[in-house]
């Protein structure tokens, strides 16, 4: 669990990352995405235009806001302490104004654009990724190149600009995106060129991947990327894979880090409408997330690019989006961020269940139900007679997918197979069963959120 700070938040709400509220029990809210706790967030809902013009007293003004990108920091680190451990630096990209804007301490902002000149000024940039020894690279579109800064801990320097316009090993065509592995390598989508490329820490080329082609495991003009190289400290299965956006906004594809297509999925084969993909996000259970500005929304997929859920809909109310941009996690909590048209909101990973349903066969009672989020799990169930019946399945560990126990008569379970009763001449009561389902996250939002759904049974 995370000791959240008050400092952490006013850092992000300059930022202009929105900070929201939500009751500690939902019941029929979508959930995929929790508001984090007020306590938390000191009640603060969503930040605006009018708050980035606030706090940079008009100095930048939103403009076609693009990737975001956030990473705690070695050098903002205090060891004695945990109360600082949720503190990150958030880093987006205002590509209208050419403009990185990012938290250069906990109670201000800074930004890098605004007086540079030559080789370090932006033009037109798109992504950004960032790490936690300080490595910050930019997606330089307009000006064909990746841009490489530094943030030693409250100003970003220019480093280096890698690459030029061309289509030769190490030049770019446009790039529209770029991602970090925890090693320091760069992954970068060559967008007019139709491949990507990656280079090492020290920007030297170290390899070029991808066929150009619409049919699937081919590219066509991809745009933002997102890696895990199996490496990370916040990573539960320890996955190294790429997921990329090509083929104008209508597809997600997964690649080995080598460039070994692994799965495809276009819009139209998990949604009901068409729609125009951005930016994707990996989180700590490798989860890919992917923005959908056309439908307003954020698709969710798990590890093996098997499609989940989607959360969102058009609006500027709440879990409402317009036009989202950039999205990205702070694995180890559970924090996302999503930058939008002309604002930007902050959530909590939460966890959703549908199509919960219970049956009777061959002696038992067999629920069945579909998780968007590896859940702790938890079962009552109240019998003909009246009795509750509780504890038998308490805070168990469940995956995402489809999930099916088993309950025998005994209050035995087990897990998408028959429950072996040692009571085996004994039956079920005859009457209705009232039987409710409690999930939980496992991240942060632990304890400060949980959903319940019921059913009832009736066995004759």
């Amino acid at each position: 669990m995370c000791k959240f700070s008050s400092r952490s938040v006013l850092a992000l709400c300059m930022l202009v990352f929105a900070l929201c509220s939500e009751p500690a029990f939902c019941k029929d809210k979508p959930t995929t995405l929790v508001f984090p706790s007020f306590l938390h967030t000191m009640g603060i809902r969503k930040a605006t235009r009018f708050h980035l013009m606030l706090y940079t007293r008009n100095r930048v003004k939103v403009r076609s806001p693009e990737g975001i990108a956030v990473a705690r920091l070695q050098s903002w680190d205090d060891p004695t302490t945990e109360d600082d451990d949720d503190e990150v630096t958030g880093y987006g990209v205002n590509s209208g104004a050419n403009v990185i804007i990012y938290n250069k301490s906990m109670t201000a902002l800074g930004f890098y654009g605004l007086n540079e000149r030559g080789e370090r000024k932006l033009l037109r940039p798109t992504a950004v990724a960032a790490n936690e020894r300080g490595d910050v690279y930019v997606a330089d579109t307009g000006k064909h190149r990746i841009v490489r800064l530094f943030n030693p801990k409250a100003k970003l320097d220019f480093v280096q600009a890698i690459g030029t316009r061309g289509q030769d090993p190490g030049q770019f065509e446009a790039p529209q995106g770029v991602a970090l592995d925890e090693s320091g390598t760069v992954y970068t989508s060559d967008t007019g060129n139709d491949r990507i490329q990656v280079f090492d820490p020290q920007g030297n080329l170290a390899y070029i991947t991808g066929e150009k082609g619409k049919a699937p495991g081919r590219l066509w003009r991809p745009t933002a990327i997102a890696v895990t190289n199996g490496k990370e400290r916040w990573s539960h299965y320890k996955d190294a894979f790429i997921a990329v956006v090509d083929l104008d906004g209508s597809r997600v594809q997964t690649f080995t880090l080598e460039g070994k297509p692994l799965k495809s999925a276009t819009v139209d084969s998990f949604f009901a409408k068409p729609g125009l993909l951005r930016y994707p996000a990996i989180d700590y259970y490798s989860n890919i997330w992917v923005t959908d500005m056309e439908n307003h929304c954020i698709h969710k997929f798990d590890r093996h690019l098997n499609y989940l859920t989607s959360f969102g809909r058009k609006g500027g109310g709440d879990r409402e989006f317009n036009q989202p941009r950039g999205i990205a996690f702070y694995k180890r909590f559970g924090q996302v961020f999503i930058a939008e048209k002309e604002s930007a909101q902050y959530y909590w990973v939460g966890c959703d269940v549908f199509e919960f349903s219970a049956t009777f066969s061959e002696g038992e009672i067999i629920l069945r139900f579909f998780l968007t989020e590896p859940s702790f799990v938890t079962l009552a169930v109240e019998t003909p007679s009246g009795k509750k019946r509780s504890g038998f399945f308490k805070r168990k560990k469940l995956f995402a997918g489809n999930q099916e126990i088993h309950i025998n008569t005994a209050w035995q379970t087990a897990l998408n197979r028959p429950a072996v009763s040692r009571d085996s001449g004994s039956r079920f009561t005859e009457g209705k069963y009232l039987i409710k389902l409690q999930i939980e996250p496992t991240y942060s939002s632990l304890n400060y959120f949980l959903k319940e759904v019921e059913t009832s049974l009736s066995i004759r």
